[in-house]
């Protein structure tokens, strides 16, 4: 991990990195829709970067041939 590599994103940070919006992250977490892990610390709620690219890597389909 590089010294300026952050440990926990914050919303904004996860959905930015996504390509999404806050109020689709907030929409996920609150129905349990795609199971996206995240840290709640205090009332403040935050993500890791590696379970992000682990969603990423779990939504890609593969056509069969």
């Amino acid at each position: 991990m590089t010294p300026n590599s952050k440990i926990l994103l914050t919303q904004k940070e996860a959905a930015e990195y996504l390509n999404t919006t806050v109020g689709t992250l907030n929409t996920w977490r609150h129905y349990g829709k795609d199971k996206i892990p995240f840290v709640r610390w205090g009332n403040r709620i935050r993500y890791r970067k590696e379970d992000l690219d682990a969603w990423i890597q779990a939504q890609i389909v593969r056509p069969n041939n």
